[in-house]
């Protein structure tokens, strides 16, 4: 994960056959650079596929894809919210949801993910028998949402707020509502919910993604995991809290 949170989102995932990015909220230039930094020239990635239009996803992705010459995949709602257009980018490819795709020698399936977004997604990432899944955004858990990321090897997964120091914290009651809402993010709790109800005798690692600086804490998103692991009785799997301003270790199949 290059980079998580609500400043920019973007995460490297490397088959044995080509690499993708999961949305570009971090500059071109900040992406590249970060790129560069765990041995990886830009230029070699096949595809930046775009969950949804907030600009912490996407705000790089249009520039990233010019300057390094990289197609990116997205569904045309995702893509006329966020301005992208293809005569703006190097090539635009139409994804929906419920309708997987080959890419970097990858297969993705993408799924719909409840979100203050018009078309937001979640994605199911195959390659060599190892299965990834990526949620980074959304207020609450359905059961496709949990159908999909059973049995995943590595879960990307959003524990974005701590609920007691968002209700206490600085935002308006206007932004807490919104957060706290089916369409906003999921808490800590929530998360390790989540995390316990889908994760198997498969699950080696679990990313946690889009910490809130101002509403979280990585101990706290940390300790709520590993309870959530514990009590359904999941040992043995690693955790990590992504952050915005650095790279995250790797994990290899």
């Amino acid at each position: 994960m290059l980079g998580s949170g609500s400043s920019g989102n973007c995460t490297l995932v490397e088959g044995d056959r080509g690499r993708v990015l999961i949305d570009c909220g971090l500059s071109a230039r900040a992406a590249g650079r970060r790129l560069m930094s765990v041995g990886c020239d830009p230029k070699t990635i096949d595809a930046v596929i775009v969950t949804h239009e907030h600009a912490d996803h996407v705000c790089g992705a249009g520039s990233f894809s010019r300057r390094f010459g990289v197609p990116i995949y997205t569904s045309a709602r995702t893509a006329a919210a966020a301005g992208l257009t293809a005569d703006e980018v190097s090539e635009l490819v139409p994804i929906s949801a419920g309708q997987g795709f080959e890419v970097g020698g990858m297969r993705h399936h993408p799924f719909t993910v409840p979100h203050d977004a018009l078309d937001n997604v979640g994605l199911i990432v195959e390659c060599a028998g190892t299965r990834l899944g990526y949620v980074t955004d959304l207020g609450h858990l359905t059961p496709l949402v949990i159908e999909r990321l059973k049995e995943c090897d590595v879960l990307v997964a959003e524990a974005n707020h701590d609920t007691e120091m968002l209700r206490s914290g600085p935002y308006p009651w206007s932004v807490k509502q919104r957060i706290l809402s089916r369409h906003g993010h999921l808490s800590n709790d929530e998360m390790a919910h989540l995390v316990a109800t889908v994760a198997t005798n498969r699950t080696r690692k679990v990313f946690l993604a889009h910490l809130s600086t101002t509403n979280n804490r990585p101990d706290l998103a940390l300790s709520a995991c590993r309870r959530g692991l514990s009590a359904a009785g999941r040992q043995g799997v690693s955790v990590e809290a992504a952050t915005q301003h650095e790279v995250s270790g790797v994990i290899e199949a």
